[in-house]
């Protein structure tokens, strides 16, 4: 997870000129709630001014909560009625501009990643039971995760004249870059508006723009990949974020517990099982916060091998992973392009 560190914020002291202009001041809205199950924080600077018009002071939280609303009706898992949930059970609708431009990332990273991130797991994510309510497995049934498995293959999705309807049994889950895509679409919402320095973070998926209220680059921690948060000593690096995204897998806090052995929430698309590999956390800086999402996510699923070899031949893809070596201890990889703080 990713945790933006709080910024203090400096009393300001007003001195008042007679002039025949405004002076500009930088004030701070924060903007906070809950969405896809998780909360997003949101802050950014508007020019407050004596005299300046009252647009310069809009709140953005109605567009906010009306884009997130939005996502929710198209991707959710657990709206009944969401354009998501009415694919999964087979009936051919009509898709939005939304659920095209996420169909086609995920097209992207699966084509990018050889099919090892593949939104078509659903039917295996639902298996073992990280998506929704399930009941605790004593055991895995092999036939039926084979079964599934023959279910996975998203080369064989298509939109035709706007519409999509999924092979009988197949279904679909974004929830590995929906988070990041959203942060991209309220970062948008700034910068149609002019407002250029501004910091979104949904469920830990972030995008930084501009200067924060000091004037200078955001700052974000990584967490430590460590079952539990340890708020004292909790930050594994730091990093600033110019006009960046950044987003993180781990599987250090959500797993699954079978016959007394602990899996991680990563599912090979190959296999079907728990991806087992030594890799603990992908951290991905991109342009795009849902591009960055979607490849956290493959990294988890590829290994830490695989994972730099790609890093190294794409080098728009800035990386910092956190992997565990054959006795058990703590490596880290970090992109030569990457700039950490000390």
């Amino acid at each position: 997870m990713i945790k933006i560190l709080i910024q203090k914020i400096l009393p300001f002291f007003f001195i008042f000129f007679i002039s025949c202009y405004n002076e500009p001041i930088n004030s701070l809205v924060v903007i906070s709630g809950e969405t896809q199950g998780t909360t997003y924080n949101i802050q950014y600077l508007i020019e407050d001014c004596k005299g300046c018009s009252d647009d310069q002071q809009k709140i953005y939280k109605t567009e906010i909560e009306k884009v997130l609303s939005l996502v929710d009706e198209t991707f959710s898992l657990w709206n009944m009625h969401s354009d998501l949930t009415r694919i999964n059970d087979g009936e051919k609708i009509k898709v939005n501009s939304m659920f095209k431009a996420v169909f086609s990332a995920a097209e992207e990273i699966y084509n990018e990643t050889d099919g090892m991130y593949d939104c078509s797991i659903a039917p295996l994510t639902h298996y073992w039971g990280f998506t929704g309510d399930y009941e605790k497995l004593d055991n895995a049934d092999t036939s039926e995760i084979y079964r599934r498995l023959m279910l996975v293959n998203y080369s064989k999705l298509k939109i035709i004249d706007d519409s999509i309807q999924l092979p009988d049994g197949m279904q679909l889950d974004y929830n590995s870059l929906v988070q990041g895509y959203s942060v991209d679409l309220i970062s948008e919402i700034f910068l149609k508006n002019n407002v250029f320095n501004f910091l979104v973070e949904i469920g830990g998926e972030i995008r930084a723009y501009g200067k924060n209220i000091d004037g200078e680059s955001w700052i974000v921690g990584i967490d430590k990949p460590n079952e539990k948060l340890d708020l004292k000593n909790r930050f594994q690096v730091l990093l600033s974020l110019d006009n960046m995204s950044l987003a993180t897998s781990g599987n250090y806090r959500k797993f699954r517990e079978l016959n007394g052995i602990k899996y991680s929430h990563t599912i090979n698309p190959n296999t079907g099982y728990f991806a087992n590999n030594k890799m603990l956390s992908a951290t991905v800086i991109h342009e795009s916060c849902m591009l960055a999402d979607a490849y956290a996510t493959a990294f988890m699923s590829m290994g830490i091998q695989e994972s730099i070899a790609y890093c190294k031949n794409n080098q728009e893809v800035k990386s910092y992973f956190v992997y565990s070596d054959d006795k058990g201890n703590w490596k880290v990889y970090s992109s030569p392009n990457l700039k950490i703080l000390e």
